[in-house]
């Protein structure tokens, strides 16, 4: 009696199984899944010398994640332009500081410009 039940199991396991295969596949080639590019920038640093500050950040619809990892001996101000649907153009800044990696979270989608600045200061 129980090898009947688990024969039964499994058959319904199989058939469950078998059900979400055709959904899974239709689901990838769908079409509707948008990819976010990835942009990439860097600079040289002041010092040591050969060494660069890197960065990088997707096109967010609502935010934008800076990665930065600063090889300079110096911190340096990453700038960021937003370009409100009106026209407007406002700015975001933030200090990546010496020797460190890390990321920094903007609550403002789609950058239009990023642009790492010479300094260790948001102007």
């Amino acid at each position: 009696m129980k090898s009947r039940n688990f024969v039964l199991a499994v058959a319904g396991l199989g058939l469950a199984l078998g059900g979400l295969v055709p959904a899974v596949a239709s689901a990838e080639t769908s079409g509707d899944v948008s990819v976010q590019e990835v942009h990439r920038k860097s600079a040289k640093c002041r010092t040591p010398e050969g060494k660069k500050i890197n960065i990088s950040w997707g096109d967010g619809n609502v935010s934008t994640t800076v990665y930065y990892n600063n090889h300079c001996n110096q911190a340096r101000a990453i700038e960021l332009e937003f370009v409100k649907e009106s026209g407007e153009r406002f700015n975001k800044c933030f200090v990546a500081p010496a020797r460190t990696k890390g990321d920094k979270k903007i609550d403002h989608g789609m950058p239009n410009k990023v642009s790492i600045l010479g300094g260790s200061r948001c102007p």
